[in-house]
């Protein structure tokens, strides 16, 4: 039913010279006004806007009764299908849910871009907040991304734990998604497809899924019974192997440039000059007027910083504390964890050695490492990156890089920003130069944190002696 459902509105939503799409112009202006701020939305992934598409849809629908009557005609055809023994057309209208008129189709199609940008809040506020949240049919769809995300291993673990965990608020949380028993049904079922295929998860799955069963009604159970008789499931879910290292044969036609092979030769070549340099793990503290009692492991700092939404990490230290040393094994590590086609790129950029570094430091940056400019435009539009942008005091910077290279924003890089620089080369008000936001306005709450160096203890220098 849903899979049939999402195919129809998908065909729906192509413009074409069908009558269907041409009366639908012609009959709502509102809808259409609705999926022009949609598409310009999602081009730049702006979720402020993306939901203000999705209501201008939703608004356009709840009085366009001629749109619901074409799309009921478009499917008068079909009604010798049967989904689970009702009528296609009875069940196509349970997934649709006519009665609410709501845009669900675009609203997963949002959430799809989100996804493959890796920009997981902003799907789960779109998911949570989106106008057609209650439609069973948009909460299949959820359910079924949230379980192609698990069982991707393309994805790191903390994410594929985070999509099943949400899968299980779903479940829990069942009066606040509006007590859709089919859609829970399709959680467990999702679980279970997930259990029998292994992986570094697994058991994470299996406690999840153990978990919830245990709660489930008699209702439920029953139907899940007659699904374990021999029903087949409804709708396999699809993991997507990671890219071959390689480029495909489509990539060639299109022309597409062999990014990936320009970034292996990057790889191989930083990770070399690097080498096994001698490394102790600095410990930190959370800014240069913190008590030095109040130690952390700075690896550990940094590692939740990239997993966070945050944008902006300032390292702050003494000349000599151990800043370049730790950006360039960060840099490393980095390297060492990258993933190919969907991880994000790690650039160690010595602001320094760049000209002008307010001005498009990334592009000048892979320009030093001989990256083509076709390379350069579709890594600027098709990946992410991790920068490590090291030395702001050596080279006079009075600019705040993350705003006036524009990152994050419509059409730029996509990046975290890890910058270090001298406490002493900063005065009162330096956050200014450094957290996202323009200075005359309030800057964005839990986008930037900062850390301080501390010096190494006795215990770590007799460490590096030793190493050495």
């Amino acid at each position: 039913m849903y899979q049939a459902a999402y195919a129809c509105q998908a065909l729906l939503c192509v413009p074409d010279n069908e009558t269907l799409w041409q009366a639908t112009i012609r009959r709502s202006g509102k809808v259409i006004q609705g999926v022009s701020g949609l598409v310009s939305a999602v081009k730049g992934l702006d979720l402020n806007g993306f939901m203000d598409g999705l209501k201008r849809i939703q608004q356009g629908l709840a009085g366009a009764s001629e749109v619901v009557d074409l799309i009921v005609t478009a499917f008068n055809g079909a009604t010798s299908l049967t989904v689970g023994g009702q009528g296609f057309l009875e069940g196509l209208k349970e997934g649709l849910s006519f009665k609410r008129k709501c845009a669900w189709y675009p609203a997963l199609r949002g959430a799809d871009a989100f996804i493959r940008d890796g920009e997981f809040s902003a799907f789960r506020k779109l998911v949570c907040e989106a106008p057609c949240r209650l439609d069973p049919a948009f909460q299949w769809g959820v359910c079924q991304r949230l379980g192609e995300v698990a069982s991707n291993p393309v994805w790191d673990a903390l994410t594929r734990r985070s999509a099943l965990a949400f899968l299980g608020e779903m479940y829990r949380n069942d009066e606040d998604w509006g007590h859709q028993e089919s859609v829970r049904e399709w959680i467990l079922i999702i679980l279970k497809q997930l259990s029998s295929a292994g992986g570094s998860i697994q058991q994470y799955v299996e406690a999840l899924h153990k978990e919830l069963q245990s709660s489930i009604e008699s209702g439920l159970k029953a139907n899940l019974q007659t699904r374990q008789e021999g029903e087949p499931i409804p709708y396999p879910l699809k993991v997507i192997l990671p890219s071959l290292a390689s480029p495909s044969l489509l990539d060639r036609v299109q022309n597409k440039p062999d990014v990936e092979g320009t970034l292996r030769q990057l790889r191989k070549l930083r990770l070399k000059e690097r080498g096994n340099a001698v490394y102790i793990q600095p410990q930190a503290k959370a800014g240069v007027q913190a008590p030095d009692d109040e130690r952390f492991p700075l690896t550990e700092k940094v590692d939740e910083f990239l997993e966070s939404d945050q944008k902006v990490f300032l390292l702050l230290g003494d000349s000599g504390a151990g800043k370049s040393t730790f950006n360039l094994q960060l840099e490393c590590d980095l390297w060492n964890k990258y993933k190919k086609t969907t991880g994000r790129i790690p650039l160690y950029i010595s602001l320094p050695a760049i000209d002008k570094p307010e001005q498009d430091m990334i592009a000048k940056q892979l320009r030093k490492y001989e990256f083509t400019e076709p390379e350069i435009r579709e890594m600027k539009v098709h990946r992410r990156f991790i920068l490590i942008c090291d030395g702001y005091d050596e080279s006079q910077q009075t600019h705040n890089l993350y705003m006036s290279n524009r990152l994050n924003q419509n059409g730029e890089w996509k990046a975290r920003m890890l910058i270090s620089c001298r406490s002493e080369y900063l005065g009162v008000d330096y956050r200014d130069r450094f957290q996202p936001g323009d200075r005359n306005q309030r800057p964005e709450p839990g986008q930037f944190q900062e850390a301080a160096i501390t010096p190494f203890t006795h215990d770590q220098v007799r460490d590096y002696i030793k190493q050495y």
